[in-house]
């Protein structure tokens, strides 16, 4: 896990998601960093991810109501029911 994780807060759990190496476009094939926050918004929790992360690893926030990922632009997407 990136150390940058570690200062991360609200977090329930992290874990890496590895890349498809199989994947044509490099940002696909780099392994994501995959953290489920307690609160706040997935879109806004995505995008201070992507500035902590750099090019080295992708990253996808899930929160209780909703879920991002940097190569959707970080736009979140309603989980709830």
């Amino acid at each position: 896990m990136p150390p940058w994780v570690k200062r991360v807060q609200d977090v329930k759990t992290a874990y890496i998601l590895p890349g498809n190496p199989d994947e044509e476009g490099p940002a696909d094939r780099r392994d994501s960093v995959v953290i489920e926050y307690t609160s706040g918004d997935a879109g806004q929790r995505c995008t201070a991810m992507r500035a902590l992360a750099g090019i080295e690893h992708g990253v996808i926030a899930y929160t209780p109501t909703g879920m991002a990922v940097d190569s959707n632009d970080c736009l979140s997407v309603d989980l709830s029911p």
